[in-house]
């Protein structure tokens, strides 16, 4: 009988692990890199999640993932409880994302005990937005800390070109920055599409879309989006700002903060994206979205909108900022300010264009965005990179094994010459 993630009799896969907490799995599994890993016949993917819902555990079925709780230790958060795999989870190469405080290092834990492979996922810059937070001593010695995992772990895969060269340049000293593989991430399919332009669309209406947050207000510019749309200064422009579920009880508190940078409330509205679907409703039905982010990693809601064909203005302060300022036709789309009367003008030259206009540009980006970068691909070789450590470490075992056996015939030979000469005495 097989464990839970147990090697496999066909002996090339490996067993590949993503530990998380329940609120970091959801973020996790969004961002698509442990679906496409489950794609791929190399390897068996489960997922370490404490305490995870049984609505969790059947969604990663529904995508080939097994997801396991942790030993059941009384008195521990379920945090702590990452550091405690199950006895019969058999992992090969460990995934640990760094979704903030608290989360990573229990990776030198688990590595320890199941004698695997560590592989550290970095996609934000801690030292960078503990600039903009209103309180940010959670965030003080954060950065110092993920600097201090990546050194200790087999491989650092940084979501994007922007974090991957921080990390770079921080790990240089200790001579890791060699071991970061930078994963950009590609358009999601299901998206692709989905988003037609009518000629009845409501030409009175103009709806600008803004992934936001409470924690994170001035981090994603949820300020500079409101100030923009009462710039522009006409009941035409309205502003839709979108929230993960964990910002469900902040809706009235970001609502309050929005208010008060001046936008009128008949032109606001504020909702939680409970799943994937509500995204593939809000992106046919707005008009354009934007990230206009002091600083972020990368920028995932600006890439759902491109995936979908819809027009994009992005701040060059992102990592997705930095693609799209590579690609032919992406320059239009970034913009190299946090000034709200810059967005401001930038979102009326979009409303501008026209809507076929708009249209033929954005899937324009999208087809350069899918040329210059894959999933598949991209994963693809993150898998190699995942075996070549792995048979790094067996050959190391092996080498050993061969050491140990060659003493210990050494000493039989010995203990063998010295009774062939007591006999010839």
């Amino acid at each position: 009988m097989n464990v839970v993630g147990s090697r496999s009799p066909n002996e090339a896969k490996l067993n590949v692990t993503l530990a998380s907490d329940v609120k970091g799995w959801n973020k996790t599994v969004n961002e698509q890199l442990v679906i496409e890993l489950a794609k791929n016949p190399r390897l068996k993917v489960s997922g370490f999640v404490p305490r995870h819902t049984e609505e969790q555990r059947k969604h990663a079925r529904s995508l080939n993932i097994e997801l396991v709780d942790a030993e059941d230790l009384s008195g521990y958060s379920p945090t702590e409880l990452l550091g405690h795999p199950p006895e019969c989870l058999s992992i090969d190469i460990l995934l640990i994302h760094s979704h903030g405080p608290g989360l990573g290092r229990q990776a030198q834990v688990i590595k320890k005990d199941k004698k695997c492979k560590w592989a550290q996922v970095v996609h934000m810059i801690s030292e960078e937005v503990n600039k903009f937070l209103e309180n940010p001593d959670e965030y003080d010695d954060e950065h110092k800390l993920q600097i201090t995992l990546c050194e200790k772990a087999d491989v650092i895969v940084a979501i994007g070109p922007k974090v991957a060269d921080a990390y770079k340049r921080a790990l240089r000293y200790s001579g890791k920055n060699e071991r970061v593989f930078q994963l950009t991430p590609g358009v999601f399919e299901e998206l692709i599409g989905i988003r037609q332009v009518y000629e009845d669309d409501n030409v009175d209406k103009f709806v600008v879309l803004i992934s936001g947050s409470s924690y994170y207000f001035r981090v994603k510019g949820c300020d500079i989006a409101s100030k923009a749309v009462k710039l522009l200064n006409k009941p035409s422009y309205h502003l839709l700002v979108v929230l993960r579920p964990c910002e469900k009880v902040h809706v009235a508190e970001i609502y309050r903060a929005l208010r008060r940078e001046g936008i009128d409330s008949r032109q606001l509205a504020v909702r939680v994206s409970e799943n994937h679907a509500d995204w593939r409703r809000w992106l046919c039905e707005v008009n354009l979205v934007i990230k206009p982010s002091r600083t972020e990693g990368f920028g995932l809601s600006g890439l759902l909108a491109i995936s979908a064909d819809v027009p994009v203005l992005v701040s060059s302060y992102t990592g997705l900022g930095k693609v799209l300022e590579k690609l032919p036709s992406g320059p239009i789309h970034v913009v190299k300010s946090d000034d709200p009367q810059i967005w401001a003008d930038k979102i009326k030259e979009v409303r501008e264009k026209g809507l076929h206009t708009g249209h033929l540009q954005a899937e324009e980006l999208k087809n350069e965005y899918m040329k210059q970068f894959s999933w598949k691909e991209q994963c693809d070789q993150l898998v190699e990179t995942f075996f070549e450590m792995v048979q790094q470490n067996r050959g190391k075992f092996l080498n050993y094994i061969l050491a140990k056996s060659c003493q210990q015939l050494t000493v039989i030979h010995l203990h063998c010459q010295q009774g062939s000469n007591l006999i010839l005495e």
